[in-house]
């Protein structure tokens, strides 16, 4: 049986990544400021007043992470001192993309850029389906986003996430 479909194109796809990164990115963010909160820093008379990014711990691991090359050893650190922050980093795309790829076949990226993600016979994926591709994104992002990369080799333009979870992103 042959379907008539259009597979998204890689940019549409890289800016629906975007798209939904800055939004993620600001949501986990803000639950992770406000769940690590704020802890009270004794304020050295030469050093001035404390802004509040300092009364927040994050902003230091994040620094740390980011640009210290021994980052396993502030990561390890992160994750022993706040558990729920490594669960909120991990479960809220896992359930944004679950619950809007599951009931209107797109994240919020993927809605303002005209794409969608079907089963391969182009039909709606089932709450396992979307359940499997949201857990497989995270396994595509763990090792420098090389899950994404198969994608550029791939005919159908199908990520490791797709091929797990037996999807194809189609032009709307």
């Amino acid at each position: 049986m042959t379907h008539n479909y259009k597979s998204a194109s890689l940019m549409t796809r890289i800016i629906a990544f975007i798209i939904d990164g800055i939004l993620l990115g600001a949501v986990i963010c803000a639950l992770l400021f406000v769940q690590m909160g704020g802890k009270d820093i004794p304020v050295n008379a030469d050093e001035g007043k404390i802004s509040i990014a300092d009364k927040y711990e994050f902003f230091s691991y994040a620094e740390a992470i980011v640009f210290d090359s021994n980052r396993s050893v502030y990561i390890r650190r992160f994750a022993l001192n706040y558990p729920l922050s490594v669960l909120i980093i991990i479960l809220i795309p896992v359930f944004y993309w679950t619950i809007f790829e599951k009931t209107s076949g797109a994240t919020i990226g993927k809605f303002v850029t005209g794409i969608r993600v079907r089963r391969k016979d182009t039909g709606n994926i089932s709450w396992s389906t979307a359940l499997i591709r949201a857990v497989g994104k995270i396994i595509s992002t763990l090792i420098f986003f090389l899950g994404y990369l198969i994608a550029f080799f791939d005919r159908k333009r199908q990520t490791l996430h797709d091929k797990i979870a037996n999807t194809i992103v189609i032009k709307k």
